[in-house]
């Protein structure tokens, strides 16, 4: 299968600041967790699931319950070859960036080439080689390979240390505005139905009410990339899960930690992931599924969530495994962007985790679902 795009895998940071001053960062600051299964030490695909054979596979299944913009999906079509995947984090790569879009499930040997691009501080990235907590059964399990990754407004690495206070502020990673393309203003109309409104804001109209007339965006920090849609594919997905240190102190104020996830399209410009109530992931827009502590708006005593036993935010609260789907046209070139802040202050953490990007014949408006 002959490559599109090329990879971009090198740069560096100012090490001063900690802050990526190029594509993907090819530094030997090493924060690579260890354990059962870290392929990095050559152990093997143990989290490989793939029985292909080596070609297309086919992939025309609905998905359940969208939470966000229910209108009927188009049809797939006639033939829709989903490339194969053959997950690659187990093999070891010279920095912490390189490694974590690897877990993401992007730029494997052989297969379609993104444009690799992390902006943020060195500490706000980390690389996972086990399932999350201690939860039994797990409640973050890696979804794709043997790894997945951690996105912080903090240091990452404190996910996996409960008891942590998840109180870091990262030097230099403060823009207050959203960074091009993203906007937070959302278009003046529907998208769908007006195809020209795509290009001019938010396509979703979902950023503005959690971003706008705030102090904007601190601790920042994106995963972004460039990709040519695969000949006869017309979507792709990806796994998210939201925890914040946020919650229960903070719970209903301004300090608002949001997640976004932009897409740029020929179909779509802006957030394509959404909670249970059709707003982006964070603090105080809708949902969390599970709160470790009482508050005074929506949870009282007891209000525990032992699904967040053995991870950084046990006593505060975070989302379950969701996944998002959105519509691309075959052949047209993407930008997707993955990107985490704080909203009013540079203290308090929140984080993501993300795993498991891959492509689909779903197409559609975007939309987010428990997964």
């Amino acid at each position: 299968m002959a490559l599109l795009g090329c990879s971009d895998d090198t740069g560096g940071r100012d090490e001063e600041t900690g802050v990526n001053t190029a594509s993907s960062s090819n530094t030997t600051n090493n924060n690579d967790t260890t354990g059962p299964g870290d392929g990095d030490t050559g152990d093997g695909d143990t989290g490989d699931g793939d029985q292909g054979d080596g070609d297309p596979t086919e992939d025309t299944g609905p998905i359940p319950d969208p939470k966000w913009d229910v209108s009927t999906m188009p049809d797939s079509p006639d033939i829709c070859l989903v490339p194969n995947h053959l997950p690659c984090d187990h093999l070891d790569f010279p920095s912490e960036e390189q490694r974590a879009w690897r877990a993401l499930g992007l730029n494997c040997p052989g297969e379609f080439q993104a444009i690799l691009d992390y902006n943020g501080h060195y500490d706000a990235l980390e690389v996972l080689t086990e399932d999350l907590g201690t939860h039994n059964p797990p409640t973050y399990p890696i979804l794709e390979g043997v790894k997945m990754v951690a996105l912080s407004t903090g240091n990452a690495y404190d996910i996996v240390m409960p008891g942590t206070p998840g109180n870091t502020t990262l030097p230099g990673n403060d823009p207050g505005n959203l960074p091009a393309p993203m906007q937070p203003n959302a278009v003046a109309g529907d998208c769908v139905q007006e195809p020209n409104l795509v290009g001019t804001g938010d396509c979703s109209g979902t950023i503005g009410p959690q971003f706008n007339n705030t102090a904007g965006a601190f601790d920042y920090a994106e995963m972004r990339f460039r990709i040519d849609v695969p000949e006869a594919v017309n979507g792709f997905a990806y796994n998210v899960a939201f925890m914040s240190w946020e919650y229960p102190n903070f719970y209903g104020w301004a300090y608002n930690d949001i997640y976004i996830a932009w897409l740029e399209s020929e179909e779509w410009t802006g957030n394509i992931t959404f909670d249970d109530f059709g707003a982006p992931l964070s603090l105080n827009a809708g949902f969390l599924d599970f709160k470790d502590a009482p508050n005074d708006i929506d949870c009282p005593l007891p209000c525990s969530a032992p699904e967040l036993d053995g991870t950084g935010v046990e006593g505060h609260a975070g989302t379950r495994w969701l996944e998002t789907n959105a519509g691309v046209t075959a052949g047209e070139t993407i930008t997707v962007i993955f990107a985490i802040m704080d909203i009013q202050d540079n203290i308090v953490d929140s984080v993501v985790l993300l795993d498991n990007f891959h492509w689909t014949c779903i197409g559609g408006t975007p939309g987010t679902v428990v997964g």
